[in-house]
């Protein structure tokens, strides 16, 4: 098949990837488009992409079109400084506060509303915002959700008098579990006509982190001048995550699953189905 298409994402959590596919050739005759998660969870969805790292509450929602590829995520075991909340008040006293959301990720929403709900029993008023801190987005919230780069940029820069609070953490505090951010996905009819081609991308992604991975210090040194951390800083994050999807992780997901659906941000518990590769 022609035209292999596969999403990425242009954060820098997806740096391994990023390189191993740029420098490892990985990347060869495949089309790749880069975007935000929130774009790549529309394009796949519609069918646009052929496999795609979706933000992990939308294979929830799209079951029915979408399948698991296996072995792939962006996880981490607590902390991780890419989904961090900044709030002008402790987080016990959010209340019923206004709270901005990023508009660049669907799972990062569902998790904030997940432990301000069981955690601190909140029920804040949200909405979404494409402002940063530096742009006011705090003169109408009294906290706001960052995720990716916006994130790992605010955590690094923490400015006195506001209060930040990284939901990898608060997600540990509150279940004891990992947290699976993001899972990569197939498209159903994709995979129900071509499946050699969804074994040729499932090598392209696998192969491309691990050769990203090991060559970490590599890939750091292509964002120096580009981004305001440091290749120390960019090493240490990625150190925080993991991008496998075993059983634990997989339990952690559903958990994830089970409690959106209690609070309504899901239509349902899906089972996860993975779709079938040679590994």
């Amino acid at each position: 098949m022609e035209n292999l298409s596969l999403g990425n994402i242009k954060f820098i959590n997806c740096l391994p990837l990023h390189y191993g596919l740029a420098h490892g050739g990985f990347g060869e005759n495949v089309h790749i488009h880069s975007a935000t998660p929130a774009e790549l969870n529309h394009l796949v969805v519609k069918g646009e992409l052929n496999i795609s790292p979706v933000s992990s509450i939308v294979y929830a929602r799209n079951s029915e079109k979408l399948m698991v590829l296996p072995n792939v995520s962006i996880s981490a075991e607590g902390a991780l400084e890419s989904i961090i909340l900044v709030s002008k008040r402790p987080i016990e006293e959010l209340g019923q506060g206004r709270i901005a959301l990023t508009s660049k990720s669907a799972t990062s929403h569902g998790l904030l509303k997940i432990i301000l709900h069981h955690a601190y029993q909140a029920s804040p008023e949200y909405f979404t915002s494409p402002l940063l801190l530096n742009e006011g987005v705090l003169d109408d919230a009294q906290a706001v959700l960052f995720i990716g780069d916006d994130a790992l940029s605010a955590y690094h820069h923490q400015i006195p008098g506001y209060y930040y609070y990284d939901m990898g953490d608060e997600w540990k505090k509150l279940t004891g579990l990992p947290m699976v951010y993001a899972v990569w996905v197939v498209n159903r009819d994709f995979a129900a006509h071509y499946s050699e081609a969804v074994q040729i991308l499932y090598e392209k992604i696998t192969g491309g982190f691990a050769y990203g991975l090991s060559h970490i210090e590599a890939a750091a040194n292509t964002l120096q001048g580009k981004f305001s951390l440091t290749a120390a800083q960019i090493i240490h994050y990625i150190g925080l995550l993991n991008y496998q999807f075993t059983p634990a992780h997989e339990q952690a997901l559903l958990t994830y699953y089970r409690m959106a659906h209690g609070l309504g941000l899901s239509p349902k518990v899906p089972e996860i189905e993975f779709v079938k590769v040679v590994k």
